[in-house]
């Protein structure tokens, strides 16, 4: 039997919008191209994710067909570095795009300096993998993951305490288990200060992210009544109030309607999240 590719939609959760990767099933035998395009199509998976959800400036690691691709994607030009024989991995809080052949060249290099994934694309040896290097390999990484949890965690709990803040379900839960991103609570509270915020939905954590990896994304429809949140009356002044944060805390922001014609405002914090 032929091997063939299986297109797999990956959701990181409730709430989470799925992303897609590409694996292989069936028999082997003759699967070098099957197998190659498999990895080129995580490839660009990949690329077109950093492209919409990285911020712009970073030093991003990739072989050469992965930074053509990047580029190609839309990512702005001079952050990339191309690696091959003899180029090192690039210093802390550079991204790296970690496919078959940057796995191949840097081995347990790797895994160690750039062991949190914020997105991966596929599995098995067609897999990519977008990482960040961060200083002191993966016992220091698991340590600040954990502290920056438990900050999250507190954070999120202090904003449900907030008697303009309206959550229930998952969100409340979200909120309350760390799961939000810190920028993303702060412009949340600044919000509350100003206007009542009714929280709808969390989302854009990486497909196949680590555990660590929170929220950037919320949906907030804001009104004092209820009966009134299609109407979206607040949205123009929240979108005003945030246009006008520190460059930190600026995030990226739609006012759009849901399906169910709920007018919402999107709040959204690229890629990748502090910890």
């Amino acid at each position: 039997m032929a091997i063939g590719v299986t297109l797999h939609a990956h959701a990181a959760g409730s709430h989470r919008q799925p992303d897609f990767g590409v694996t292989l099933k069936g028999t082997p035998g003759r699967a070098d191209t099957q197998a190659a395009a498999a990895a080129q199509a995580n490839g660009a998976a990949a690329a077109r994710w950093i492209a919409a959800q990285v911020r712009h400036g970073r030093v991003i690691g990739c072989d050469p067909a992965t930074c053509a691709a990047i580029l190609a994607a839309g990512y702005p030009t001079g952050g990339q570095v191309v690696l091959q024989p003899g180029v090192q991995l690039p210093g802390p809080g550079s991204l790296i795009v970690a496919t078959a052949a940057v796995r191949a060249q840097y081995g347990a290099q790797l895994a160690s300096r750039a062991p949190a994934i914020i997105a991966s694309f596929g599995t098995d040896a067609q897999a990519v993998q977008v990482a960040v290097v961060v200083p002191g390999g993966q016992q220091a990484y698991s340590q600040a993951a954990n502290r920056a949890l438990a900050v999250r965690r507190h954070a999120g709990r202090t904003l449900l305490t907030d008697r303009r803040v309206h959550a229930r379900g998952a969100i409340r839960t979200d909120l309350g288990t760390g799961r939000v991103d810190p920028r993303l609570i702060a412009v949340l509270r600044r919000l509350a200060a100003r206007y009542p915020i009714y929280l709808v939905h969390f989302g854009d954590i990486g497909p196949r992210a680590d555990w660590a990896m929170p929220f950037r994304m919320a949906e907030v429809a804001g009104s004092s009544d209820r009966s009134a949140l299609r109407g979206g009356s607040d949205l123009r002044g929240m979108e005003k109030l945030l246009k006008n944060q520190p460059a930190r805390y600026r995030a990226e922001l739609l006012q759009k309607r849901l399906a169910d014609g709920m007018r919402v405002l999107e709040i959204k914090f690229l890629a990748p999240s502090p910890f």
